[in-house]
């Protein structure tokens, strides 16, 4: 199966999809160029005055999916009173570009600023539904998982907070991250790739999913990786923003814990990136698992990803967060 073909979809399809309705569909968060951003909230049947929240940011490679339907591996959190979000953001095809403003509207950091302005909004909201604003999570899979720990890691990164929405003086920090197979490396993905036993030929091409995220299709990641030092346009401009989409790059020692799942014969997102993001983690001292299966390609199973749930437990519920900076909802 050949890399740039799969990278067309990097699909979310681990953990199922699941057909409960939420409790609130279709809330708008943000608007840009006057067009709505929405997620959907799920909420425990249990009333509650303050629940923690996780949000979810789908997969598609960038440039497809939906909020709807939520990762049916999530909806058990619900019966342990948790909330649960599902959020629409910016996708990098031509659709959201006519949309939002164009193509420069769409490409990252884009999605970034609207998962944020989701988070903000939530916890601004948080006594309207129900939410504890000092327990919130996200969790992604594929390229939703790239988003999700990017948005994770970058508490407070201006270039990253970006200005979606209607509450700036709100914080975007998360307590918790689940990272199912998500790439973190965008330039070493075809590096990562021959150490996993692939052709990395397909990932470092021109015109993948990876690329034309950052605005640099028709470069591709091995021509970048290749220019790194090279002054003359593009290279600078690219080179600013595969880094600045790196998780890698954003780890600090004050990021919350991340639970990181993988299957070794994933031939979309190869478990190397994982490992790369793994390493990182723990070194800057940040609490984190990585959990490696031997099968199951780009996706999943049901008993990875109660060893995620069990790790948001333990680590949001049963532990004090620890927080970066102070934050109240308003």
């Amino acid at each position: 199966m050949r890399a740039g073909l799969l990278w067309i979809g990097l699909l979310c399809a681990a953990g199922g999809v699941s057909a409960q309705a939420p409790t609130l569909a279709n809330v708008e968060y943000a608007r840009v160029n006057n067009q709505p951003l929405r997620l959907d909230l799920y909420l425990p049947a249990t009333p509650a005055a303050a629940r923690p929240l996780i949000v979810f940011v789908h997969g598609g490679g960038w440039n497809s999916g939906s909020k709807a339907p939520i990762q049916a591996a999530m909806l058990p959190l619900l019966e342990q009173g948790m909330a649960l979000a599902s959020v629409d953001y910016r996708l990098v095809n031509a659709q959201h570009a006519a949309l939002y403003g164009g193509i420069g509207a769409v490409i990252f950091p884009a999605a970034v600023h609207d998962i944020k302005a989701a988070i903000r909004f939530l916890r601004a909201n948080a006594m309207v539904y129900g939410l504890d604003p000092q327990r919130f999570g996200i969790w992604g899979s594929s390229a939703g998982s790239h988003l999700a720990v990017v948005v994770a890691l970058s508490d407070g990164n201006a270039l990253l907070e970006g200005e979606v929405g209607d509450f700036p003086g709100i914080s975007s920090a998360v307590q918790i991250a689940v990272d199912a197979y998500g790439p973190s490396d965008l330039l070493r993905m075809g590096i990562d790739a021959e150490l996993a036993g692939f052709n990395g030929a397909g990932w470092d091409a021109p015109n993948t999913a990876h690329a034309a995220l950052i605005g640099c299709a028709a470069q591709g990641m091995g021509a970048i990786l290749d220019n790194l030092a090279n002054p003359d346009p593009p290279w600078p401009q690219c080179v600013a923003q595969a880094e600045l989409a790196n998780p890698v790059l954003h780890v600090d020692a004050g990021d919350p814990p991340v639970w990181i799942g993988h299957a070794d014969n994933d031939a979309t997102v190869p478990w190397t990136q994982s490992q790369r993001l793994y390493t990182a983690l723990q070194g800057a001292g940040v609490t984190s698992t990585f959990v490696r299966v031997a099968f199951g390609g780009h996706q999943l199973q049901e008993a990875q990803y109660a060893q995620a749930r069990t790790f948001i437990v333990t680590h949001l519920v049963h532990e004090a967060p620890i927080f970066r900076n102070g934050f109240e909802a308003q």
